[in-house]
C-alpha cells in the first residue's frame, strides 16, 4: 500500500532518511518531524510544530514562526549533571 506521492519511491533511497531523537526530548502533541532529521539531547519541540530541519541541543522550538530559545551553557552543565547523578543512582 503507498500513499498519493509515494509512485517511484523505490527508487529514490533519499526518501528513506532516519530521524534521530535524542536523550530527554520533549515532543508536544501533534508535532510532525520530517525524514533525516535530528532532534538534539534536552530539546523541547512545542506541539502543533512541523519539524523540517534538525534541531540543536536543548533548544526550545515554539509557535507558528519556529522561535529559538537556547539554555545558558551553565544551565545545560546543571541539567547534564542533574541527570547523570539521577541516573548512576539506579
Amino acid at each position: 500500500m503507498y500513499c498519493v506521492g509515494d509512485q517511484g519511491k523505490q527508487n529514490r533511497p533519499d526518501l528513506d532518511k532516519d530521524v534521530t531523537i535524542g536523550d530527554d526530548v520533549w515532543i508536544g502533541a501533534n508535532v510532525v518531524i520530517l525524514k533525516g532529521v535530528t532532534i538534539g539531547e534536552g530539546a523541547i519541540i512545542h506541539a502543533g510544530q512541523v519539524i523540517s530541519r534538525s534541531v540543536p541541543p536543548y533548544t526550545i522550538y515554539y509557535n507558528e514562526k519556529i522561535q529559538v530559545a537556547r539554555f545558558s551553557e551553565s544551565d545545560i552543565k546543571k541539567h547534564q549533571k542533574e541527570l547523570h547523578e539521577k541516573y548512576e543512582q539506579r
